[in-house]
């Protein structure tokens, strides 16, 4: 499922003011259904079952694109700016990330799915075991005790992300067929370790810019620990844009028929 694209963002300083560049494409919808996409009756007592199926066979495809509806590939994901601003705290920051590479998403494994659509509530959780990012970044500010001014290349991994979302999701209709979107969204996460490296802190100040990075290295599960809701905000909105980028194009009928809805034509190639 879409949801498993992506947490993408340099998560220590990545959570007030944010806006990120992500483009959503208009296309048409999928008319038959291929050998990736698993059917799951509405009426199956093992629904949420069969949906952590469905999404868990249908992702490798996703992730390579699907050019019929105008899906791109999601690995590795692109991300063209992430702008940082705060103004206050014990963080301080402007500036921005550029050309952000995300490599790893498709390593991803969907940990649960629960689906109500009475209540037009959908949870789920993904787990990620790594996540290698690279962008240039453009900084200036403090993080904690320390300054942080530089702009140049950036390399981040996160470790053992663990994310559980709870989407509230509507149906509409499109060219005659109904489809599903998601309204909003709440994403909390976890990770087990982070690396980062911000070259050319300070001007290329060697002696400055191992310190800046080595503090974040010891210090960056306490921010993100911190700093968890706020993040989580962020998030959602990248992947509430991701999700509705593919569902929106993906009718009911093809993958969460109702029991008067016959099969979906198959493609096999």
């Amino acid at each position: 499922m879409a949801y498993k694209f992506i947490i993408t963002l340099f998560i220590i300083v990545n959570y007030l003011n944010l806006s990120v560049c992500y483009q959503v494409k208009d296309g048409p919808l999928l008319t038959y259904r291929p050998p990736w996409l698993k059917q799951c009756r509405r009426s199956d007592p093992k629904l949420n079952q069969c949906l952590n199926n469905l999404f868990d066979v249908m992702f490798p495809a996703l992730a390579k694109g699907i050019d019929e509806i105008n899906v791109d590939a999601f690995e590795p994901l692109y991300l063209d700016k992430v702008s940082v601003t705060k103004g206050s705290g014990a963080v301080t920051l402007s500036g921005s990330f550029l050309n952000l590479t995300v490599v790893g998403p498709s390593n991803s494994t969907p940990t649960y799915t629960d689906i109500n659509l009475a209540k037009r509530k959908l949870n789920f959780g993904i787990y990620l075991p790594l996540l290698d990012i690279k962008s240039k970044y453009n900084l200036k500010g403090h993080i904690l005790i320390l300054p942080l001014v530089g702009h140049g290349n950036c390399e981040m991994k996160l470790a053992g992300v663990d994310t559980k979302v709870k989407a509230e999701i509507s149906m509409h209709q499109k060219e005659g067929k109904e489809i599903l979107r998601i309204d909003n969204m709440r994403v909390s996460f976890t990770v087990e370790k982070i690396r980062v490296r911000l070259d050319n802190l300070f001007n290329g100040n060697k002696v400055l810019g191992l310190t800046v990075n080595t503090f974040l290295n010891q210090h960056g599960l306490e921010i993100v620990q911190e700093l968890e809701e706020p993040i989580g905000e962020s998030l959602a909105q990248i992947f509430k844009d991701i999700i509705n980028n593919v569902f929106t194009k993906l009718p009911t009928d093809l993958w969460l028929p109702q029991e008067n809805e016959t099969n979906a034509t198959e493609k096999k190639s």
